[in-house]
């Protein structure tokens, strides 16, 4: 099949959406398909064409959104125009059967389904990550699925959510339930696999036995990671020796880092800039326990590549998040913005008897590789792209 994969983002670009394009590019190649991409450019110096690891890459530039107050990342909902107007061109020349778009917010989104629905008229798939978040973005993301997701993504041949419980939200927006079906984020099994490593303690003064928790993510509202701070002291009170490390950015850092100060607790609270996507698992395995404190998400690839490491993983209990982790069994579950209930299954899951801790990481080793390998996961993609559906 000729496949074109639509994403706003794409490596070297940092994220949830770019990875999971890339990995799918990367999994169609090897199966034989031919596949193109068409993104924007991360910078302007970036050549518009090249070929990389067997499949095709367009990247044109995109005149974003100044930050508006009050609507985080909305200064990466760019308009590629060029992308837009040379898509049918694109199409024609790899004689394309396919479309398949990555993440329903973006302008190239909506409008690349608008123009397939009137001119293209090819199966077309939307993958959809996950949620914006509460307030006056939750509004928005309301209005936008009674709009733009039933009456143009409906359309399409199949809405790909990463969780049921996704899937669950555009039902009460009346989406029709024979266009959605889950299908999950997935991991590079190959790549991200426990090794012996210490690169967490380069960021402590001294190397130590500390028990090391971390956290991967943005830094705003919607992944509480402030819950997680305000966590901490209560975690020192009874297990002193553990760090804590905070990697990611974003517009509540400044508060986060003061927040910290406000505590007292900067000899127990490392925060780490993004980190070269190669060093990642090394980055993972020298953890113990991977914390995801959101309030509100789709399925993080956090989660599944801690997973496929066997890390630990203390999450809140939202999204997609409770189809993944199972109380006990895989980790530890507590409600979001709860902090005393986080505080008891973060000292649970530090002082975990060896034998249960070991049990647990391979429960999870086994589900990243069972159910949440990118090979896995695209082999069912293709036979999605496979089924008879209304054009």
């Amino acid at each position: 099949m000729n496949i074109l994969l639509i994403s706003h983002f794409f490596p070297p670009h940092k994220g949830g959406i770019e990875t999971a394009t890339y990995n799918i590019a990367k999994k169609l190649t090897e199966k034989g398909h031919e596949v193109t991409v068409v993104t924007s450019k991360v910078f302007r110096t970036q050549i518009n064409y090249e070929k990389l690891e067997g499949f095709h890459i367009y990247r044109y530039r995109s005149y974003n959104l100044v930050e508006l107050k009050g609507f985080p990342q909305s200064a990466s909902l760019g308009i590629p125009l060029k992308a837009i107007v040379k898509l049918k061109k694109i199409i024609r020349k790899h004689e394309i059967q396919i479309i398949h778009i990555e993440g329903r917010f973006f302008p190239i989104s909506f409008i690349s389904a608008f123009l397939n629905i009137l001119i293209f008229k090819k199966k077309m798939y939307i993958s959809i990550q996950g949620r914006l978040e509460f307030g006056l973005t939750g509004l928005i993301e309301n209005i936008f699925d009674a709009i733009v997701t039933y009456f143009i993504y409906s359309k399409l041949s199949k809405i790909m959510c990463v969780s049921t419980s996704l899937k669950r939200r555009l039902i009460r927006y009346r989406v029709p339930l024979q266009t959605l079906i889950t299908v999950p984020n997935g991991v590079d099994i190959d790549k991200f696999k426990k090794k012996k490593s210490s690169y967490l303690n380069k960021f402590l003064k001294e190397e130590n036995e500390n028990k090391k928790v971390i956290f991967v993510g943005r830094l705003d509202l919607q992944k509480g990671v402030e819950y997680l701070i305000r966590s901490v002291p209560n975690v020192i009170d009874n297990f002193p020796k553990v760090r804590f490390f905070i990697l990611g950015n974003g517009r509540l850092e400044d508060y986060l880092k003061k927040l910290v100060k406000s505590l007292s607790i900067e000899n127990h609270v490392i925060f780490l800039n993004m980190i070269p996507i190669e060093e990642m698992p090394d980055f993972y395995s020298s953890a113990n326990i991977l914390c995801l404190p959101s309030i509100h998400e789709g399925l993080p690839l956090s989660i599944v590549e801690a997973l496929s490491i066997g890390l630990i993983i203390v999450a809140s209990k939202t999204g997609g998040i409770p189809e993944v982790i199972i109380e006990n069994e895989n980790g530890y579950l507590f409600e979001p913005k709860n902090i005393e209930e986080l505080s008891l299954k973060l000292l649970k899951a530090l002082n975990l008897p060896h034998s249960n801790k070991i049990q647990i990481q391979e429960n999870n080793v086994k589900k990243a590789r069972n159910i949440y390998s990118w090979e896995k996961i695209v082999t069912d993609i293709i036979k999605i792209y496979q089924e008879r559906h209304p054009i």
